[in-house]
Formats: C-alpha cells, structure tokens, sequence
C-alpha cells in the first residue's frame, strides 16, 4: 500500500463533496466545464484522473474557498507527479481530515495536551488553544471550521464509531474558561459518550504516547479510501500507509485504550 491510494481516495472524495455541497448535478457541472457528464462521473468515481487544470475549473464553477481547491490541486500535482504526498502545515492536509471525518467507519483521534477538536465547546477553543500568529481573527476563522466538522460528524446517517482519548491533563487544566464553561465543556464530553457508536475515555498520565495521532480505518464503508493515521507536529504533517506502520500505531492505541477510564466514571472520581 502506498500514498497515491490514499491520494486518489481524496480526490475523488473531495470531487464528489464539493459538487454535492454545491447543490449541483453531474449534468450542471459537465456544461458548465464543457466535458461529458460521464467524464464527471468517471472522475468522481475514481475511473479516472482529472489532470489539475480541470481541477482548478470545477473548483472555481462550484465556489470552492480558496484554501480547500488550492490544495486539491496541491494533491491531484502530487498524484501526477510523484509517489507520495510532500506537505507542510502551509498545505492544509485539514481538508484529508475532514475527508475521512465525512466517509470513514471507525475514526480514532488522540492529542496528549488538548481535548480532541470534534469534542470541544467554542469557549475551549477560543480561550485554551494558542493563540494563531495572524491573530484572533483566524482563529475565529478556524472555530468555524470545526464547527462544521462536527455537525458533519456527529450528523451522518451511517453512524461513524468514533474513539477519543482525552488526556486527564486537558480535562484538569482549564484554568482560563469559567464555571460555567468549564462544565458545559464536560457536558459535551458526556454528551458525545452517550451518543451511538462514540466512546471517549480518558488517559491518566504517565503514558507513553507523546504524539498527537489519528487513526481512520474505512470499515467497509462505501466512499472510504485506505486505512491511514494522520500525524502533525509543530514543522510538518504526515500520513503513514505502510501496514508494518499502521500496525505500530494500532499496539500504542490497545495500550492506551485498555488504560483508559470512561469520561462519566472518571468524572464521578
């Protein structure tokens, strides 16, 4: 298994998205870019590959931001260029996040500092998370994002199976929200436990997983590319494929799982 599955997944997901939120049919976009509605359709099924150009006119016909078709076009250059997906946090691999948060079964996500971002309130984000470099304006910007991955996730009809492990720590160390926010803030850590398919435990320290990762398994659902774990730090991101890698990936989250308390019996003390 290598990237260009993982890539030619996200392309074709990403095509299909941004038409379907469009509101728009094959037949509309195939006129608007003067290609055959079965190309549209060769392309959104992976039958084919559209080359960046292309890319860049569906983009721009069905009002795609600026950041999301810029780096669908950073991705279908890397796809026809090269073997692997080369991108720094200067290229948004959100938008693969936000790919496999729409398609995959069972997505799992860990970050030893902070709540998992599918898991937070506005005042957490506005108030715990750093402050961006550009300022309050981006980081509202950034808020609004997740809200709609949240509603996403949390909104699909095929019942994804989240797993969120929250540090102790992120839980203890809310000294900036008040009261009230703080306990909403847990709420939503209830809330999501109690939801199908969602559990969220919490890991109590010490442990051995310094790294902040996501695992997406596809489960066999339909429009799901490659397992793959997606993992950032501060100068550069990555997605790792290789089974022997994922395996590794997979024996750190049994140790981690298996430790683990559920919110509600951790919360209850």
């Amino acid at each position: 298994m290598g990237f260009s599955e993982l890539i030619e997944w996200y392309v074709t997901a990403e095509l299909l998205a941004i038409r379907l939120e469009a509101g728009r049919s094959q037949r509309w976009l195939g006129d608007a870019i003067r290609k055959h509605e079965n190309t549209i359709s060769y392309w959104e099924r992976g039958q084919r590959l559209p080359d960046v150009g292309n890319v860049a006119h569906i983009c721009k016909k069905l009002g795609a931001e600026k950041e999301r078709a810029e780096f669908l076009e950073h991705v279908t250059e890397q796809l026809h260029l090269g073997p692997g997906l080369v991108s720094d946090l200067n290229k948004r691999n959100i938008f693969i996040i936000e790919g496999g948060e729409r398609t995959y079964g069972v997505i799992t996500k860990w970050d030893p500092l902070l709540i998992p971002a599918l898991l937070q309130t506005e005042a957490y984000h506005m108030k715990q998370l750093a402050e961006p470099r550009e300022g309050a304006a981006l980081k509202i910007k950034h808020w609004k994002r997740k809200e709609r991955r949240i509603a996403v996730f949390f909104g699909r009809n095929d019942f994804p199976r989240g797993k969120f492990l929250v540090p102790a720590f992120a839980i203890e160390n809310l000294d900036r929200l008040t009261t009230d926010e703080r306990s909403a803030q847990l709420q939503r850590l209830c809330e999501v436990a109690h939801l199908p398919n969602n559990e969220v435990r919490v890991v109590a320290e010490p442990h051995e997983a310094l790294h902040a990762f996501e695992i997406f398994q596809p489960d066999g659902r339909t429009g799901a590319g490659p397992a793959f774990v997606y993992v950032e730090s501060i100068d550069q991101s990555r997605h790792i494929v290789e089974p022997e890698k994922l395996a590794l990936y997979d024996q750190v989250l049994d140790v981690l799982w298996k430790g683990a308390i559920p919110i509600g019996r951790y919360l209850d003390g």
